[in-house]
């Protein structure tokens, strides 16, 4: 997978739990995400839904504030978990 289509994909999942507290939302992808509004229930849900959308298991290890910080931070986090995998 490309590292276009992982950030396009993470925008996505990140602007639609964006959206649920704030309305329609563009998030740029070094915004820190607690900054645009997500809380850490959201955070939760985001970590399941990478997940999910990724088909990989996050290690509790790398289930870190840091981790989730931004979209690229989480970009880095899947190609490091693929990478492990």
């Amino acid at each position: 997978m490309s590292g276009s289509t992982v950030r396009t994909q993470v925008t996505a999942i990140v602007e639609a739990l964006v959206a649920k507290r704030a309305g329609p939302t563009p998030v740029a992808a070094d915004q820190n995400l607690t900054d645009a509004g997500l809380t850490s229930l959201d955070m939760v849900g985001l970590m399941l839904a990478i997940e999910d959308t990724f088909d990989i298991e996050i290690p509790q290890r790398r289930m870190t504030p840091a981790n989730f910080r931004t979209i690229v931070a989480i970009e880095t986090l899947i190609a490091n978990v693929a990478l492990a995998a």
